[in-house]
């Protein structure tokens, strides 16, 4: 069965493959906050949303899911590298994979729960980086940690270069 199309998925896909957004979302995740979540404010911010009315809904939404699906298959994952003694190194590596995809659809069906939060976000007309920086800012404080966002926000809105 083919996921339903997906605005917030569609967008995080293009904006993980520009140069920075990786390393910038692996630096987010390192200080405590959820990517999807980054994701999601940089996501609605773009649209001239104001993230932060939905962001407590939107943080309770992530850190359920995260504890009860994405952590544990990510641990899964993890463990198997380098894989035990005992187990063939190549099975180990197929399940591995296996994993890494029920992984990324774990995330994909938490980017879905997170979509339609936009709709309670309001029209601003406050510039998307800064309400990007805004709602980071908040969602930070929120879990008690200081990341830099800087480089995320220039990373995710930077134009895409053109190839």
């Amino acid at each position: 069965m083919t996921p339903a199309p997906s605005r917030f998925w569609d967008f995080s896909v293009a904006v993980y493959g520009r140069p920075g957004v990786k390393p910038a979302c692996l630096a987010l995740q390192a200080d405590g906050l959820d990517v999807n979540v980054a994701l999601w404010v940089a996501w609605t911010s773009a649209q001239g949303r104001d993230p932060r009315p939905a962001l407590g809904e939107a943080v309770r939404r992530s850190a359920l899911w995260g504890a009860q699906v994405v952590t544990p298959l990510r641990a899964a994952r993890d463990a198997l590298r380098p894989a035990p003694g005992f187990v063939d190194p190549a099975a180990a590596g197929r399940l591995r994979e296996t994993i890494l995809k029920a992984e990324l659809e774990a995330e994909r069906l938490e980017q879905d729960a997170l979509e339609p939060l936009a709709g309670l976000c309001p029209a601003s007309g406050t510039a998307p980086r800064t309400l990007c920086e805004q709602g980071l800012g908040d969602y930070a404080a929120r879990l008690g940690v200081r990341p830099e966002v800087g480089r995320f926000v220039e990373s995710v809105f930077s134009a895409p270069k053109k190839g």
